[in-house]
């Protein structure tokens, strides 16, 4: 008889309910997630497929009851045009939209792109999104692309003030999946376009995704926030901020102190049709582990990116950075405020 395998969501066997070092009892605003209509046959990675049978609120409901037993109240989300009306009229003001300048193919074009845009600013979005991963070259997703310059300047002049960016990704994938650097650059490269896209749009907010894709070097972090004072970054994917921003703990509690009206938190969850509760729960009690408190153990969520070294644990450490209560109130709420309050004019 095989053992039953521990579920990705809680590998260490840890007790979700134990919350008694989350002090902190105000309420959070999610920057960052992926709140969509799911359905049966949806792939279990990468975008949902938008169309098709048995297409349900259900996964959305249940993320949300889930962030409001964590005490968030309201969730930025990026999700497919046909979903806003449905999300919207179920979940209400629960959800802000965020509209991502994607192509689904190199060979789409550019005016297709630029219409669905527009559809999108018909639903009142607040936030625009650059995904600029390394991976996105072959899709012409570079972050500044003329095409995506073009609809930069077509969303400030629809009044969108916020523009999010995934540039970069973990400097593990850079020894991996990137290790061909002709073709998908390095990882300094990847900020090249950022820089580029934030001189010249320097009225509009920019939100880095993911720590900004460099929670490996926070000194990196603090010289992009010093240099463009519109400039925020979001604390989202759990997975990548509990293994590298752990082992920096100290580092990264001094920069967001220093800077703690520039910081938003964020979970990257994504709604997906067959998902427990328990899933969503892991990833909003680490989130909050990590930020608010010094709790230090295991990271109970399976991480296929933790390559231990000789000697090392089998699983990454969390270590809590243990931000101070103001910091925190503003990481996990006042920012998100003030920005969403001024998105659009």
């Amino acid at each position: 008889m095989h053992p039953i395998a521990a579920p990705e969501y809680n590998v260490t066997g840890i007790n979700y309910a134990d919350r008694a070092h989350l002090e902190y009892h105000g309420t959070i605003i999610d920057f960052h997630a992926h709140v969509m209509v799911t359905r049966p046959g949806d792939p279990p990675t990468g975008p949902p497929l938008g169309s098709g049978p048995g297409a349900s609120l259900d996964q959305a409901e249940l993320m949300l009851d889930v962030a409001a037993d964590f005490g968030i109240t309201q969730t930025v989300t990026m999700c497919p045009l046909d979903d806003i009306q449905p999300l919207r009229d179920r979940l209400g003001d629960r959800l802000v939209f965020n509209a991502m300048i994607n192509k689904r193919n190199i060979e789409e074009s550019d005016d297709d792109v630029y219409r669905m845009m527009d559809q999108y600013y018909e639903f009142g979005v607040k936030v625009v999104k650059l995904w600029s991963a390394p991976r996105g070259r072959d899709r012409g997703l570079i972050i500044d692309a003329p095409w995506r310059i073009e609809a930069v300047q077509r969303a400030r002049a629809a009044g969108v003030r916020l523009v999010m960016v995934h540039v970069a990704d973990p400097d593990a994938w850079f020894r991996t999946v990137y290790a061909d650097a002709a073709k998908f650059g390095t990882k300094a490269d990847q900020y090249i376009g950022l820089r580029r896209m934030m001189e010249l749009f320097p009225d509009l907010t920019w939100i880095g995704a993911h720590m900004a894709g460099d929670s490996e070097h926070p000194d990196h972090l603090e010289a992009l926030l010093d240099e463009y004072p519109q400039f925020y970054i979001d604390t989202s994917a759990t997975k990548w901020q509990v293994r590298e921003v752990s082992p920096r703990a100290d580092a990264h509690r001094d920069l967001l102190v220093r800077r703690a009206d520039r910081f938003l938190f964020g979970t990257d969850l994504v709604t997906r049709h067959h998902l427990t509760r328990e899933h969503y729960v892991s990833r909003y009690w680490c989130q909050r582990t990590l930020w608010e408190s010094t709790w230090h153990g295991p990271s109970p969520i399976a991480d296929a990116d933790w390559k231990p070294a000789e000697g090392e644990p089998a699983l990454p450490t969390l270590q809590g950075v243990g931000l101070p209560e103001d910091v925190i109130e503003m990481v996990y709420h006042r920012n998100a405020r003030r920005l969403l309050d001024f998105a659009v004019v």
